[in-house]
């Protein structure tokens, strides 16, 4: 018979939040750390539009639903995805030269 401690279970140190002293002040309020495991959230070095908020949970995703952590420096993390300039830095578009007579 298997020992308990080979057994992934509700008590495996793998399924526990990233972040386990919430009143630390380091992971945001809204974080993924705060609630998931490591191994269920990813990265990013800043918030955009490109992993949206979303007001069900808190969290932002990437586009395949993975929640994201947008400050991975106060937890000691390094970023994984790198967000685009912001919309505003971004060079303007083309005009727009078809004109209707």
């Amino acid at each position: 018979m298997d020992s308990e401690a080979d057994s992934a279970g509700p008590g495996d140190p793998a399924d526990a939040p990233f972040v386990t002293d919430p009143d630390a002040g380091a992971a945001c309020w809204v974080c993924p750390s705060l609630r998931l495991p490591r191994a269920a959230f990813t990265t990013a070095d800043r918030p955009s539009q490109d992993w949206p908020f979303s007001p069900a949970d808190g969290y932002r995703y990437l586009a395949d639903g993975t929640p994201v952590c947008v400050h991975p420096g106060r937890l000691g993390l390094t970023a994984e995805h790198t967000a685009p300039p912001p919309l505003a830095a971004r060079p303007p578009e083309a005009p727009f030269t078809d004109h209707v007579h």
